[in-house]
């Protein structure tokens, strides 16, 4: 990761302001209580649609040619032009509920990889940001001091492990029966952005038909900034880095922990 502080490209510029404007919108808790059910247990709420708008809106404005993959409104990429991938609201349980474990994920695709993204958590201002070989960086809220640079840590002895089913289950089970960590569990990948930040060392995050449609827009921004910030990034089913096509996702500060978390994650009782 690089030394000091960067200079945006005007995409990631452009990422910024879209993840304010979804922030701001899904803060006011407009929409929040329209919910309508999508499939299974998963919910949309009329917010998620108003900030997909309000984000393709200045990402339009800003890159007329790109087009937007976006969770609730759709879209199709192309081969020869960047694209972005947005998720308005991740977490639309924890928002809907008025928990604030939600955030707002913005990733630019360029050649079949990220190369700019930006997540804005919701309630606290905090807003996450990263450019490939730039590392990741975190604007703080009610401050006019230049962003800080993020750089994961294994101090906080806390893991985030997501997903549905057995084999979900019985890592969780294994992991708790440990004692070696704290486990966390939410349904939001808010989590990728505090594992950028150091305040979790590690996550696994398995897939799940329902949240993982292609393309991935709920998980390239976070794997894209957990990576800036010095993250060991990988494939969960494959042990390979992470990629576009990946869908579930072993995360972790360094390569010791991730070795420990690839062995449970592998096994299944």
């Amino acid at each position: 990761m690089p030394d000091g502080n960067m200079s945006p490209t005007p995409e990631t510029e452009a990422a910024i302001r879209a993840a304010r404007s979804a922030q701001r919108r899904a803060d006011s808790r407009e929409g929040a209580d329209a919910v309508t059910f999508k499939e299974g247990i998963d919910i949309v709420t009329a917010a998620d649609v108003a900030c997909e708008d309000a984000i393709r809106d200045e990402l339009t404005r800003s890159f007329p040619r790109y087009p937007v993959v976006g969770e609730e409104r759709g879209g199709t990429s192309r081969d020869d032009t960047p694209y972005w991938l947005v998720d308005p609201i991740c977490g639309t349980r924890c928002y809907a509920s008025n928990v604030p474990l939600y955030c707002s994920n913005i990733a630019l695709v360029e050649q079949g990889e990220v190369t700019a993204a930006a997540i804005g958590v919701g309630k606290t201002g905090e807003l996450f940001y990263a450019q490939r070989g730039a590392g990741a960086w975190l604007l703080e809220p009610g401050t006019t001091s230049e962003p800080r640079q993020l750089t994961v840590s294994e101090h906080s002895n806390t893991l985030w492990i997501g997903g549905r089913g057995q084999h979900y289950a019985d890592v969780a089970h294994r992991i708790a029966l440990r004692d070696r960590w704290y486990l966390w569990t939410f349904t939001s990948s808010v989590c990728y952005a505090y594992l950028a930040a150091g305040r979790i060392s590690g996550l696994i995050h398995f897939a799940y038909d329902a949240a993982y449609k292609d393309p991935p827009v709920h998980t390239a921004a976070g794997c894209f900034v957990a990576q800036e910030a010095g993250a060991i990034v990988t494939d969960l089913d494959t042990g390979e880095p992470w990629s576009l096509q990946s869908r579930a996702f072993l995360l972790a500060a360094t390569e010791a922990l991730h070795h420990d978390l690839r062995e449970l994650a592998a096994v299944s009782t």
